[in-house]
Order: structure tokens, then sequence, then C-alpha cells
């Protein structure tokens, strides 16, 4: 597993909108983002754009746990509340289905209040090959 957070904690992407990996166990991640300035929108509040982002970053994490490459094939967000400036927001992604090629995951973002920010249900394809080599 020490190989597999350390090829996740290498994602570009993540790093960029500052995203750090907090847990990931087989089928299961938590990881967590500061709302700053640069992820606000015209409203003042968390773009959802970033809240999307940190939901897949867990999604990513917990569907490709069991080391079998596994890639997004759908993804749907339901924005229940807004965030802003300041706020910790951390998505934590469950398995709740892992057959041979297709597997369902369930996302919540919460903030530091446990409050229910947005919640997501994405699917992976599963690939032949390995996450790590």
């Amino acid at each position: 597993m020490d190989d597999f957070i350390r090829k996740m904690k290498r994602d570009p992407f993540a790093n960029y909108l500052g995203i750090t990996i907090e847990d990931v166990g087989e089928g299961y991640a938590k990881v967590s983002m500061e709302v700053k300035k640069n992820l606000l929108n015209f409203h003042g509040s968390t773009n959802g754009g970033a809240i999307f982002s940190l939901a897949d970053v867990a999604f990513a994490c917990a569907s490709n746990s069991h080391n079998q490459a596994a890639v997004g094939i759908a993804m749907t967000m339901y924005y229940m509340q807004a965030s802003g400036m300041g706020d910790r927001l951390v998505a934590i992604a469950s398995e709740e289905t892992k057959p041979n090629r297709l597997g369902v995951y369930r996302i919540e973002v919460l903030n530091d209040k446990e409050e229910l920010i947005a919640l997501a249900e994405g699917m992976v394809y599963r690939k032949k090959d390995k996450f790590v080599p």
C-alpha cells in the first residue's frame, strides 16, 4: 500500500489544488483540502469544480486501492449546501459494489462541522493492468 500512496501523492492536479490524501484502505479513501481564494466562484463560495475534483481524487484512490487499474466512466454529483473561504473539506469514498470489471462508489464531501456539502456516486471500469506494477 505504501507504493500506492506514494504514487497517488504525486498526482499533479491534486497537488495543484492542495488536496491531501489522509487515509486509504481497500475500497476506501479519505482526502481533504482547505478552501482558499483561488477555489472560490463569483458568489464567494467554493467553486463546484473544486468540490467535484476533491470527490474525484477520493474516488480515484478508493477505486484503485485494490492495485487493479480503474478508470472512471461515470460520476454524478449533488451539491447540498455551499462552503466558503477557509473551510476544510473532506471527501470520503467507499466502495458499494466490486464485481469483476465494474465498481460503484459513494463519495461524501463534508465540512469541519461534518455537514454534508456534496454527495456523489461514481462508476469505474477495472482494467487488467496493475495500478502499481
